[in-house]
């Protein structure tokens, strides 16, 4: 009699999770309060030149030119508030693409942008980050005179 109970006891377990508790990252959950919301940009270059691909909101899977993400981006963030922008370049796009896709989002208001490059021979994805610039030149009498005036 005291196996049947806990077999019992387990199937009523059982049960009660399965229809009481929701799947993950289903409608019924909410996000934690200390995860932003995140909105994925797909930025690819086509025969027509630049093209975004948003995957979240009522703009997803829809290929936009540039004046059409501009558009796009600031009405998200009117709809969605203060979320995160991640940014997902293929590494086919020309590089200025990175620093486009930042300068429509911090127009749009967007404060949290998170570009990425994706190598599609790999499938692999690194974060972008920006640093303070470096002073740079290719003339060599002027590396010599920085070189001399750190000594």
């Amino acid at each position: 009699m005291n196996a049947s109970i806990k077999r019992a006891v387990i199937l009523l377990a059982g049960l009660v999770l399965a229809f009481v508790v929701p799947p993950a990252n289903s409608d019924g959950t909410s996000l934690s309060p200390g995860k932003p919301r995140q909105i994925v940009i797909l930025v690819y270059e086509s025969e027509k030149g630049l093209r975004f691909k948003v995957q979240s909101g009522s703009y997803r899977d829809e290929e936009y030119k540039k004046y059409d993400a501009n558009y796009f981006l600031a009405e998200l963030k009117m709809h969605e508030g203060d979320c995160q922008l991640i940014e997902v370049v293929d590494d086919r796009a020309p590089l200025s693409a990175i620093t486009e896709v930042s300068e429509m989002a911090i127009n749009a208001g967007f404060k949290d942008i998170r570009p990425f490059i994706y190598w599609h021979k790999t499938g692999r994805m690194a974060q972008v980050q920006f640093g303070p610039p470096i002073k740079f030149t290719m003339n060599s009498e002027k590396i010599e005179q920085r070189i001399e005036k750190d000594k």
